[in-house]
C-alpha cells in the first residue's frame, strides 16, 4: 500500500505546498497594492512667516522708570545750555570791561544855579564841536535845580572841548524891567580825558559877583571837572550799561 501510493501522495503534497506559497504572495502583493500612500509634507515656500508674539505691555513701574529718565536727560541738557549762556555771558562781560578800562569815561552834567529872576529857555551842547544835547524849556525840564544828565559816554583820551550855550529870559518881580531882556551865554571848556578813568564835567548856569553887581552883567557859566578811578561797581556798571 505505501508503495503503490508513495509517490502520488508525495506530489499531491508538494502541489498544495506550491499552491500554499503562491496564494501567500499574491495576498502580500494585493495588501502592498491597497496599502495608502504616504501624504506629500506641506509646502512652507511663499507661505507667509507666523508673525512673532507682541512683547508683553510695560508695568506701571516700568513707565515710571522711563518717564523719569526722560525728565533726567532733559534737566542735564537744561543745565548745559545754561552753562553755555553763563559762559558767553561771563566772555562777553570780560571784553565789554577790557574795553571800558581801555578808553576813556566822560559824564557830562548841566545845572542851573541863576535863581528865580532867570528863567532857563534853553541849553545847547557840544563835545569837539559835535552836538552832545540840545534842551528846551518847553515842558519844564530845565525849571529844576538838580543836576540834568547830558552825556555819560566813552571817549578817545586825551584833551577835549566842550561849548555850552545857555539861553534865559529875565523874570523878577522885583526887577520887571528883567522881562525885556534875553541873555544868551556861552562858554567853552577844554579838558583831558584820563584812560581808565571817570571824567565828569559840570557846567552850571549862575549869578556871579554880589547885590553890588549890575543885574543883568552877572549871569554867567562856570564848569567843574572831576576824575576818579573805576571802583569794582562802576565798572560793573558801566559795562551793564552797554550790553
Amino acid at each position: 500500500m505505501m508503495g503503490a501510493y508513495g509517490p502520488s501522495l508525495r506530489t499531491a503534497t508538494f502541489a498544495t505546498f506550491v499552491a500554499a506559497m503562491v496564494l501567500m504572495g499574491s495576498v502580500q502583493l494585493f495588501a502592498h497594492a491597497q496599502a495608502p500612500e504616504p501624504e506629500p509634507a506641506p509646502a512652507t515656500e511663499g507661505m507667509p512667516k507666523a508673525a512673532p508674539a507682541a512683547a508683553p505691555a510695560p508695568t506701571t513701574e516700568e513707565r515710571y522708570d522711563l518717564k523719569l529718565r526722560e525728565l533726567e536727560e532733559k534737566v542735564v541738557s537744561l543745565k548745559e545750555k545754561i552753562f553755555r549762556s553763563k559762559t558767553r555771558l561771563m566772555l562777553l562781560k570780560e571784553r565789554i570791561l577790557n574795553d571800558v578800562i581801555a578808553e576813556a569815561k566822560l559824564v557830562v552834567e548841566h545845572q542851573n544855579d541863576m535863581g528865580s529872576s532867570f528863567k532857563p529857555i534853553e541849553v545847547h551842547y557840544r563835545l569837539d564841536g559835535e552836538t552832545l544835547k540840545l534842551l528846551d524849556n518847553a515842558t519844564g525840564t530845565l525849571d529844576t535845580e538838580d543836576a540834568i544828565e547830558i552825556f555819560s559816554g566813552n571817549v578817545a583820551p586825551g584833551n577835549h572841548s566842550l561849548s555850552v550855550e545857555m539861553v534865559y529870559q529875565g523874570d523878577s518881580i522885583f526887577f520887571t524891567y528883567l522881562k525885556d531882556y534875553v541873555f544868551k551865554l556861552r562858554a567853552s571848556y577844554t579838558f583831558f580825558a584820563t584812560k581808565g578813568k571817570i571824567t565828569q564835567v559840570t557846567s552850571t548856569g549862575f549869578l556871579k559877583g554880589d547885590i553890588t553887581y549890575n543885574i543883568t552883567d552877572r549871569p554867567s557859566i562856570k564848569f567843574k571837572v572831576d576824575q576818579k578811578s573805576y571802583t569794582k561797581d562802576s565798572v560793573v556798571k558801566a559795562a551793564e550799561s552797554q550790553d
